[in-house]
């Protein structure tokens, strides 16, 4: 699987008013997202809290492509200095300097039509997001999987290509063979295929040529896209859990509230008026 998702990671980041370095540490959570949710055709949340100065990241996707996201940080820049792409280095911003111990990382399933969810949460060493997803990879299920995140940043454009692979073997006999590449994939080999161009199939190309791969063909695709599930609606029904007290508090001394979506920035106003029909009926 391949995941080319510049479009949607500058949408996250207009919308949250990211800086360069907040912005592609999101963009490399949400191509994960998306990743592990076409993998397993089902919705999927990850979760990262880490030591260094962006604390932490939550993204969830589902099998239609789309997906939503936010950082525990803005506000941080990025590293590079030059109008030339270069990779993203993540480190800075998930490790602290004195402790490569980076925290913790846990991926929530959920099936889109009902059923019980499957939650897997491990220690987050370093900084590569796709190392340690990998390791889920390989504990989830026998066969494995191996996956690769590369964020091209310059000074001129924070994201000037946001790209994602993951492999897996189709007969558990080729298990070995996927995770030989892994590694090669994780430490540049990926990168190295995102130039001159970050579109799918020429991605797809440089990497069957640089792996011998052989012949590659398209069995699917899916359109990325930024969504969230967000609505007055689910708004209204979390105020009404406050309870009567606090909706008639909120009502008499504030006028009414103002409720803004974490993951999309969306606004939800709600006069006094409005408050006082949420009270729950006698």
């Amino acid at each position: 699987m391949l995941c080319s998702a510049a479009g949607v990671a500058r949408e996250a980041r207009s919308r949250h008013g990211l800086a360069a370095g907040s912005a592609a540490a999101l963009a490399q959570g949400l191509t994960a997202a998306l990743l592990l949710a076409a993998r397993q055709r089902t919705r999927v949340d990850v979760q990262l809290e880490c030591n260094g100065p962006l604390r932490g990241l939550l993204v969830d996707a589902d099998e239609s492509g789309a997906v939503r996201g936010l950082v525990r940080a803005n506000a941080l820049e990025g590293s590079a200095r030059a109008d030339e792409p270069a990779r993203f280095d993540p480190r800075p911003l998930f490790a602290s300097p004195h402790d490569e111990r980076a925290g913790m990382l846990s991926v929530l399933g959920a099936p889109s039509g009902g059923g019980s969810a499957h939650r897997a949460a491990f220690p987050f060493a370093g900084a590569d997001l796709g190392a340690a997803l990998t390791l889920f990879l390989r504990g989830d299920r026998e066969e494995g999987g191996e996956m690769a995140l590369e964020v091209l940043v310059s000074a001129r454009e924070p994201l000037v290509a946001v790209v994602g692979a993951l492999i897996s073997p189709l007969e558990s006999a080729d298990a070995e063979k996927v995770r030989a590449l892994g590694k090669p994939l994780r430490q540049g080999g990926l990168a190295a295929a995102l130039r001159p161009t970050a579109e799918a199939s020429a991605i797809a190309g440089a990497l069957s040529r640089a792996f011998d791969l052989g012949p590659l063909r398209p069995a699917a695709a899916l359109q990325p896209r930024f969504a969230c599930r967000c609505s007055r609606e689910r708004v209204a029904r979390a105020l009404r859990s406050l309870g009567t007290a606090q909706l008639r508090d909120m009502a008499d001394k504030d006028r009414g509230a103002r409720l803004t979506c974490d993951f999309c920035g969306a606004a939800y106003q709600f006069t006094a008026t409005q408050l006082s029909e949420l009270f729950p009926q006698p």
